[in-house]
């Protein structure tokens, strides 16, 4: 099952797929305080502190109203962003919340009336054209948020319940009934994330392959190349490939991450009931030779670090040996972190890859860079979207599921990762088995 995240985590990750699918210089989703009658902002994407709407009070007035009739606002207004006057465009898109039941402490159901829950605010240039197909998507994917956080307010609500149950045994059947149901909470929340990445992932592989084929053309066709002579039109055209490239990395970390989970918990509930493992996620053994895969593996990033002028050291013991693993997951779990040691490392500064096998059973791989991490951020270094909060790091970009993959990965090999950071330098050790245990 996911990991707990809380409705916060979800409203930013929604905002921060709608922006940079749209390419928005801004998204708010807002939550409407009917009784207080006011908006109160639960993400809010990129971070500008203070962002204030300049707005008359006749024209928010009549925004509201038309938001609470569920319409669709389209309007320019001036911006204030740190003191500075900026004229955008605006799209607000009414969230909606359905009516639909829901048990607040799984004991008794109650009805929840349908409403404007809030708001999802796009913020663009002011010649910036959305389609009618862009709102209905956004809107849609509002609507699936909705959805999750009420599920999430079901599980919060039923675990408090089950806490404070005063006669567990006396309520055994009531008990049991309500794991069931919390069971299929969690599952509709994973079906949620799976479903929205499913869904973004198609369209996204479409565009990656029309650029694709458009750079081809533009290479091949020499009467379009003489008309593109000087033009910035290949440059735009690697931006939209390199980014398309990068959502559909982070989605398909997102899927992994989904079956790696289910396939984890699955092993650890037929070893608490000492059945077999069910084949939910079938690695694919072979024997490795580490010294034939390591610089294979590492080839690309000895191009990459001199270009950035930073210093790659290799150690490999004298012994190393021959390992049962799976390739795709060991590679996968080694250039993740070899890449994030290039992205945090500053210019001149040394990068360490180590090999050892402290003894026959296990082979130590460690990832070693000159960069620091605060104590208080390492115990949640492999958490799902956590990122260390930082200006250097955030503009590196990056999702903050690339180590919370890894440590999916570690797991499913039988193996185990840890981080350390003092004197200026962050150490990830990956031990695994050498043989199969599984």
């Amino acid at each position: 099952m996911l990991s707990p995240i809380d409705s916060t985590a979800l409203c930013q990750l929604t905002a921060a797929q709608i922006q940079e699918i749209l390419v928005l210089n801004g998204v708010l989703i807002q939550q409407y305080q009917s009784q207080l009658h006011r908006w109160v902002t639960i993400a809010q994407l990129p971070d500008l502190g203070q962002l204030t709407l300049s707005l008359e009070p006749e024209k928010a007035a009549e925004i509201d109203r038309r938001l609470h009739q569920y319409e669709l606002v389209e309007f320019t207004a001036m911006t204030t962003v740190m003191n500075l006057n900026i004229c955008d465009r605006y799209v607000f898109i009414p969230l909606v919340e359905q009516p639909h039941l829901y048990e607040g402490d799984l004991g008794g159901e109650r009805h929840h009336q349908s409403g404007l829950w809030g708001r999802i605010c796009l913020v663009g240039h002011l010649h910036s054209i959305w389609t009618p197909q862009d709102l209905s998507w956004v809107q849609a994917l509002g609507q699936q948020l909705l959805t999750a956080m009420n599920l999430l307010a079901a599980t919060n609500s039923a675990s408090k319940s089950m806490a404070t149950s005063s006669s567990p045994l006396a309520d055994l059947a009531e008990l049991i009934e309500k794991i069931t149901d919390l069971e299929s909470i969690c599952q509709q929340k994973d079906h949620f994330i799976n479903q929205i990445s499913h869904d973004l992932r198609a369209p996204l592989m479409n565009i990656k392959m029309a650029v694709r084929m458009l750079t081809t053309s533009l290479n091949t066709d020499p009467q379009i190349a003489e008309l593109l002579e000087g033009h910035k039109a290949k440059t735009y055209l690697s931006i939209l490939e390199q980014e398309c490239g990068r959502e559909v990395e982070l989605i398909d970390n997102i899927l992994d991450i989904q079956r790696l989970e289910y396939a984890i918990d699955a092993r650890a509930e037929a070893h608490s009931l000492g059945t077999a493992s069910p084949v939910v996620h079938q690695l694919n053994l072979e024997s490795l030779e580490i010294a034939t895969w390591l610089p294979n593996t590492i080839a690309p990033f000895n191009y990459r670090t001199q270009t950035d002028r930073q210093k790659l050291i290799t150690s490999v013991s004298q012994w190393v040996p021959t390992i049962v693993t799976d390739r795709a997951y060991l590679t996968k779990i080694f250039t993740e972190l070899l890449n994030n040691a290039c992205k945090y490392t500053r210019e001149d500064g040394e990068i360490i890859v180590a090999v050892d096998a402290p003894n026959p059973e296990w082979l130590t791989l460690v990832v070693k860079n000159q960069a620091e991490i605060a104590d208080r951020h390492l115990p949640h270094i492999f958490e799902q979207f956590y990122r260390v909060p930082s200006g250097e790091r955030a503009a590196q970009g990056g999702s903050g599921l690339g180590l919370a993959l890894v440590h999916k990965l570690v797991t499913q090999l039988n193996g185990q990762i840890h981080v350390t950071s003092a004197a200026g330098w962050t150490e990830f050790a990956v031990n695994l088995p050498v043989g199969d245990r599984n």
